[in-house]
């Protein structure tokens, strides 16, 4: 026997209700059991108090953890993110929404162009937004020009982030582990300093 047409739809909708419940659980169960060391924060946490919107920039293979980066909330502020409109950024959008982001949908092939308008509104109106600087399709650490051009459109900073995770065994075999992890951006003991990319004004958006 073969599933019809409504079956199908029925799997569909509830894997996209619970993937996202389920996904949000691991992030937080694994945020729980890791030792965290924030790296230089004071960049973002200026434009916090001078209540500055600014650009939170990742590569889109850290995604996994980056919710944890954004130190926004102790402000009262808000991330909007931009999430591909493929089936899998239904998913990543739908788990985010559970971290308290707002979610913009597009990408660099499909609704892009609107979605980026929409970005540079956000940042416009005083808001932080979110970026996935190479995107979904790659190539892999390339910085897709949608991020640079919401900057300067938005005259906002750009901000930098990665994640990075190590596990050390200072003991002998078969004693306990510690695990640690810590924030990286252009803010890593690997980097020479952590700063904010300045972008020039830009002509009125249309």
């Amino acid at each position: 026997m073969t599933s019809g047409p409504q079956e199908g739809a029925l799997g569909d909708r509830l894997s996209l209700w619970l993937g996202p419940i389920l996904a949000s659980a691991l992030v937080r169960f694994l945020h729980r059991t890791l030792r965290w060391t924030v790296v230089r924060d004071r960049v973002v946490l200026d434009l916090h108090q001078a209540k500055r919107p600014y650009v939170h920039a990742f590569y889109h293979d850290q995604l996994l953890m980056m919710t944890y980066s954004y130190l926004g909330q102790a402000y009262g502020r808000r991330l909007v993110v931009l999430s591909s409109r493929h089936r899998d950024g239904e998913y990543v959008s739908r788990t985010l929404e559970r971290f308290g982001h707002q979610m913009v949908r597009g990408s660099t092939g499909r609704g892009g162009v609107a979605g980026l308008k929409e970005m540079i509104r956000h940042v416009r109106g005083g808001r932080d937004i979110a970026f996935a600087t190479d995107g979904p399709r790659g190539p892999r650490h390339r910085v897709q020009m949608g991020v640079i051009e919401a900057a300067r459109l938005g005259r906002a900073p750009i901000v930098p982030v990665a994640f990075a995770a190590s596990k050390k065994k200072p003991f002998g075999p078969g004693t306990r582990s510690r695990s640690r992890s810590r924030w990286l951006a252009r803010s890593s003991p690997t980097a020479s300093r952590s700063r904010c990319l300045r972008t020039p004004a830009a002509r009125g958006w249309r």
